[in-house]
């Protein structure tokens, strides 16, 4: 088969979890003797003439294409916002690819930074088109779902209301926010309602409120027409259907990883530190803040040892420079930057325990399953997409998301019951290896075309 995925940042400049599942799932399918062609998007920070925004390279023999653009209107367009999900741009140049390449079946892993409008070039050529919702950006233009108060947002209220002041919160100054958040909810949603409906084409940040007024019923109709969306767990199934993603279609199906390589080593007490590491994007929200404030109310003599690996993405170092001053001094918490994919097992094998101390609703992060393939134990946020992978006292700990006090207590009775670590270590779950992912994938491919 020829198959086409897509992703909205890719490897080399870009590793997180979505890449690394694209990648897999690329390597795999190509190794059976498919055709894969993967599309990508990438957050430029210059402006770029129509001619240079596509380009091509090779990521371990995949052909891979890319849009690259920043944050600026492009082609016929006249809004920032609309050019996030539904960039004309793209599209054009996406419809060619479907001629040339004809490919059998395309897999949507991503389409921020591209166009959810890529669906209806597949509807028209009537090529089977898949979804795999890594994230909620289907529902959430930040697609983690969190507030800028750093609480949870269960998704889109009535006319999306919420999701206007949210943005807005983020991208104007505060007195902006300020006259926005004063005027009644009914009121703004009129305003809202109106824009929705509007004939006339806006533009500037009046066209970004239009575009972020039609953003949900421009994707949700798109996603109708999807054979299958996949979700790695019934907890990222739930948010997305309560936001107003029709159910019909999904299909919960756990990631899987490339368990060769990985050797349960089961973990034991020793007279040395325990080492506690965190692997991951250094965001806020992935919440390794939380690490560091827990370790320093931890006492003065608790054995203990942090390692960080991770960077920042291209453009976004300010979070990643305040930990670092925050840590200045403590000899217990080392930054290692960041590995290829291929020393994980590595990697994990000089951490006792895996600390993942998310802020956001977690979609089953894929180092949590490399962690379980290894043995290694977990501590992480009491979050849905994190509990999906943990069972509480068994094989891992839960503590409540954002609390640097309960994150210090779970490690405390790691440090207190010597025993611990190893009944969490040998209760070790090995998860879906991405060999069986794909046997899953092609199955519904297949079925799909047999009819």
């Amino acid at each position: 088969m020829k198959i086409l995925l897509t992703t909205h940042v890719f490897l080399p400049e870009y590793f997180g979890g979505t890449e690394t599942l694209v990648l897999g799932v690329a390597l795999t399918l190509k190794q059976r003797g498919h055709n894969v062609t993967v599309v990508t998007g990438y957050p430029e920070k210059d402006k770029l003439g129509d001619t240079s925004q596509f380009d091509e390279y090779e990521v371990d023999s995949i052909r891979v294409i890319r849009f690259r653009h920043g944050r600026n209107v492009l082609g016929d367009q006249n809004s920032v916002m609309q050019n996030d999900y539904d960039n004309s741009v793209f599209e054009a140049r996406f419809r060619q690819l479907l001629v040339e390449i004809e490919p059998d079946v395309v897999h949507f892993h991503h389409l921020e930074r591209l166009s959810i409008k890529a669906i209806d070039a597949c509807k028209e050529r009537k090529i089977p088109a898949f979804l795999t919702a890594t994230d909620f950006w289907y529902v959430c233009p930040t697609h983690t779902l969190l507030l800028q108060n750093g609480k949870m947002c269960d998704g889109p209220t009535i006319g999306g209301v919420n999701c206007l002041k949210h943005v807005i919160s983020i991208s104007q100054p505060k007195w902006v926010y300020q006259i926005v958040n004063c005027i009644p909810t009914g009121v703004v949603r009129g305003i809202m309602y109106g824009f929705k409906r509007s004939n006339i084409k806006f533009s500037g940040k009046v066209g970004d409120v239009q575009a972020l007024v039609r953003r949900s019923e421009i994707i949700g109709a798109r996603l109708l027409f999807l054979k299958r969306i996949f979700v790695a767990t019934s907890h990222a199934q739930r948010m997305l259907e309560n936001a107003g993603i029709m159910g019909g279609k999904f299909r919960v199906l756990p990631f899987g990883i490339k368990n060769h390589g990985y050797v349960k080593r089961i973990r034991q007490r020793t007279d040395r530190p325990l080492v506690l590491g965190f692997i991951g994007s250094i965001l806020p929200h992935k919440g390794l803040h939380i690490l560091v404030e827990a370790s320093r109310l931890l006492p003065t003599d608790a054995a203990v040892e942090i390692k960080i690996y991770g960077k920042s993405p291209v453009g976004d170092s300010t979070y990643i420079k305040d930990l670092h001053m925050l840590v200045q001094g403590d000899e217990r918490i080392k930054f290692y930057g960041t590995f290829d994919n291929a020393r994980m097992p590595a990697i994990l094998d000089g951490i006792d325990v895996l600390v993942i101390p998310s802020l956001w609703h977690e979609n089953m992060p894929l180092v949590s399953l490399s962690a379980q393939a290894a043995g290694c134990p977990l501590i992480a946020s009491d979050i849905g997409g994190l509990s999906d992978v943990i069972d509480p006292g068994k094989n891992g700990l839960l503590f409540s998301p954002g609390s640097a006090t309960g994150l210090a207590q779970m490690i405390m009775c790691l440090l207190d019951d010597h025993d611990l670590l190893e009944k969490l270590s040998g209760a070790a779950v090995r998860p879906m290896d991405i060999d069986q992912y794909v046997d899953e994938l092609e199955l519904e491919y297949k079925k799909v075309l047999e009819r």
